[in-house]
């Protein structure tokens, strides 16, 4: 039994378990504060329904569907659950394709009237081009249209659809964005397969529902209503955290639906605690509670620091972390990284702090500065395809200590499509083999000696030798005219590849150190969810520039602007909004000590206007000079 499913229940983990067990099924929202033990409720509910309803799934065929983030969190819990048969634990793509993998001939209507509307959008622009414009433009969009035109042909042909990361129709393939926008259009508008989904899963679970897209929850809404009480659909999660724009926030309660709400928080300190509470107040009024027995709860510390924003940023930030050092009884906090349970965890508001800390920020601005909203964002998680034939490939080659390192094997073995492959029968292995070795030794080379456009040399080395299989839309960059030539790619991705290939291979060793949390860093969006002992976190308006957020509006230190109070007066999501948020997240990431560092161009103006903000309850604004006498 799991440690998660042996803890003792809390009034809201009884309550949802008498919702279980009710004679009708009931759908529901649980609210759960950060540090609550949110999925712990979630693994005692899949549990539950297991146990006391397992015999009747059985004899139905039939499953509990749970819905998670990441691959990572899937696996952790249905591990949790034994990996029980009657658990299915998925990302939401993988689910969703699930649904929408047999229904083949909506798939292929979906797929044809997709490009079809790409090829009018495109004539729309057209007509709407003045004659300066067209003469700039009509040589691209006579290509892109060539494109689509072909890839019209071509899918008629396609017999069955499958799912990859990129998209590639006329190969068949739908990549991620596909099956996000496909499958809710296809269970809102087929009244078939809303039957089907809530025949093969009576319970339906959603972790981390705030940051699930409107249309995936919109589509599960349909799905609880046609069922008409044989569905019980669980939305688990906590507006508070909903800090990605793509996320809907608040789950609306429908009509006799219950909602629970879960205020422990079994995580931070008193002091930690206390902090968390004064940012949530202004918000939807929840007061977390300790969760721990009051032998077991901890006083904790909390420090507050305004500090001129200069070119001396890095330096007073290590300054502060020596001054903790010496003045909190916590310990070192200037350790090489936090994972280790040693050091504090630095957090930022975006990459772009960390990258020029850390030295990619050639790389970040690749990805950053051409206007593609999927690569940003991808390259801001660590899962961006151009980056794939690196992380797998081609630095594991380069970090084996010979050419012939059983580890160089072993990663070339991993290839689909790469030297190993036995397909045709007749392919020379061992000529391949030896043709690999030649390659790797020119990769290596190439990585060694670095320097600008060093990236796009191991890249284009890498694939034209077969040591890696690379994505299609990799494929199109590279070879314009070559077998994946009818996908399209925009303007913004080309600019941003053409970028990319510019890099300097060095700095991506930096880059994977920090994605694999193996740095001091991370940015106040990426540690949702992760918890340690001391944080720091740090509040730098000016060098974040990020227009989404404003820490020193949420503090009152500067003024609203017009679009803010509009926004604020017509109810809709602000930057206060959206600025609390995520400073909710930020702090509460801390288990026994915090720390709040913010840089401000007038400090006595800021420690004036944080002190009347209420936030550094329980401890005085430091300044420079109290770093001075540390």
């Amino acid at each position: 039994m799991s440690s998660r499913i042996s803890s003792p229940d809390t009034p809201a983990d009884a309550r949802l378990h008498g919702i279980l067990d009710g004679k009708k099924l009931r759908s529901f929202v649980m609210v759960a504060g950060a540090g609550s033990g949110k999925t712990t409720s979630l693994v005692k509910a899949l549990d539950h329904v297991v146990t006391v309803h397992g015999a009747r799934l059985r004899a139905r065929t039939q499953q509990v569907a749970c819905i998670t983030y990441t691959e990572v969190a899937a696996k952790e819990i249905h591990a949790d659950v034994s990996n029980s048969s009657l658990v299915s634990v998925s990302t939401i793509h993988s689910f969703l394709w699930t649904l929408i993998k047999p229904f083949q001939r909506d798939i292929a209507k979906w797929v044809d009237g997709h490009v079809e509307a790409a090829i009018q959008e495109i004539k729309e622009k057209q007509r709407r081009y003045t004659p300066r414009t067209r003469a700039a433009t009509i040589a691209k969009d006579a290509s892109d249209l060539e494109k689509l035109e072909i890839q019209l042909r071509l899918i008629k042909k396609v017999e069955r659809y499958s799912y990859s990361v990129g998209s590639d129709y006329a190969k068949g393939i739908l990549g991620h964005e596909d099956i996000v926008t496909m499958a809710p259009e296809l269970v809102l508008g087929t009244k078939l397969l809303g039957r089907i989904v809530a025949s093969k899963y009576p319970y339906i679970f959603v972790d981390e529902s705030q940051d699930t897209f409107p249309n995936v929850v919109e589509a599960l809404k349909h799905v609880d209503a046609q069922a008409q009480g044989s569905v019980c659909l669980g939305f688990f999660g906590d507006p508070m955290q909903q800090i990605f724009q793509r996320g809907v926030g608040s789950i609306s309660e429908e009509a006799e639906w219950e909602r629970i709400e879960k205020p422990e928080n079994f995580r931070s300190s008193m002091r930690v605690l206390g902090v968390i509470n004064q940012v949530r107040s202004e918000a939807d009024g929840m007061v977390q509670v300790p969760g721990r027995p009051l032998e077991q709860q901890k006083l904790g510390e909390f420090f507050f620091f305004v500090l001129p924003a200069d070119d001396q940023r890095s330096d007073r930030l290590e300054r502060v972390r020596v001054w903790l050092g010496k003045n909190s009884v916590a310990g070192s906090w200037a350790a090489d990284s936090a994972d280790d349970g040693e050091g504090a965890k630095i957090l930022v508001i975006v990459h772009r702090m960390v990258a020029k800390r850390m030295g990619f920020a050639q790389l970040y601005a690749a990805f950053h500065d051409s206007g593609s909203k999927s690569l940003k964002e991808s390259f801001d998680e660590g899962d961006a395809w151009p980056l794939k034939p690196f992380e797998g490939v081609i630095l594991p080659i380069c970090a084996a200590d010979s050419v012939d390192s059983p580890s160089v094997i072993a990663v070339l073995r991993d290839q689909i499509g790469g030297v190993f492959d036995v397909d045709p029968p007749d392919r020379d292995v061992k000529k391949n083999l030896a043709l690999a070795r030649n390659a790797v030794t020119d990769l290596r080379k190439i990585m060694e000696e670095g320097g600008s456009g060093s990236v796009g040399k191991a890249l284009r080395l890498a694939v034209t030798s077969g040591l890696v299989a690379p994505d299609p839309r990799l494929s199109v960059y590279l070879e314009p005219e070559g077998k994946h030539s009818e996908i399209v790619l925009t303007a913004e991705t080309k600019e941003a590849l053409d970028s990319f290939t510019a890099c300097d291979v060095s700095e991506l060793a930096a880059y994977f150190q920090y994605i694999r949390k193996e740095s001091p860093y991370s940015t106040q969006h990426g540690t949702k969810g992760a918890e340690f002992s001391k944080v720091i976190v740090v509040l730098d308006d000016e060098e974040g520039k990020y227009p989404l957020y404003s820490y020193e509006k949420l503090f009152g230190i500067k003024e609203l602007s017009e679009t803010d109070k509009k926004n604020l007066a017509a109810g809709r999501d602000s930057v206060l909004e959206r600025t609390r948020r995520l400073l909710y997240v930020s702090v509460s990431r801390a288990v026994d000590s915090l720390a709040v560092v913010v840089f401000a161009s007038d400090t006595t103006a800021a420690k004036s206007a944080i002190e009347k903000s209420e936030i550094a309850t329980g401890g005085r604004v430091l300044t420079e000079a109290d770093l001075a006498f540390g």
